[in-house]
């Protein structure tokens, strides 16, 4: 009776075998990217479920300003919050470890920074300016200035409340 093999030759077996190589730069950007964009999506489902709620009773050109608006600025969420996971800049205290106090922490923080990213671009008070974005789907530039600059200045400061609360609660002996 003839071996039973599982379906790969063995040139690949030694290749599953072997360490991968470390990522170059552009793969470790790519990968920290991945990463803090789906910690971002997964974790502002309920901001998403606002901007439905929100746009539900408006036209549709006021509810496309609204979308895009809070599309600039959840998309500055996940790059802020990529690059001060992934260290890009060496600015600010290490990303803390994972725990569930700071993940509720995340949760929060997350969806506060996009709710007030998206209400204060909205706001009546900022100047009219010239209209960015593509087509129908555009936002007055100082709104969607404001948009991409509340989500990072909101997790540089996210970041370091986690990180007290980290640096706390290790020193404490809370693990």
């Amino acid at each position: 009776m003839a071996p039973q093999r599982r379906g790969t030759d063995p040139s690949t077996e030694q290749r599953q075998l072997r360490p991968r190589e470390e990522s170059d730069g552009l793969g470790r950007v790519l990968e920290d990217l991945f990463s803090g964009g789906g910690a971002v999506a997964l974790l502002t489902i309920p901001a998403m479920f606002w901007v439905l709620s929100v746009t539900a009773r408006q036209s549709l050109l006021a509810a496309a300003a609204v979308v895009f608006v809070f599309g600039v600025a959840f998309v500055s969420l996940a790059v802020s919050v990529s690059a001060f996971r992934g260290d890009w800049f060496g600015v600010g205290p290490a990303w803390p470890p994972r725990s569930y106090a700071l993940a509720g922490i995340r949760v929060v923080g997350y969806n506060v920074a996009l709710w007030a990213a998206t209400n204060l671009a909205l706001l009546p008070a900022i100047p009219e300016g010239p209209r960015v974005g593509v087509g129908a789907v555009s936002g007055n530039l100082v709104g969607v200035g404001v948009a991409a600059v509340v989500p990072v200045v909101a997790t540089a400061a996210l970041l370091r409340l986690c990180h007290a609360i980290h640096r706390f609660r290790t020193a404490e002996g809370y693990g």
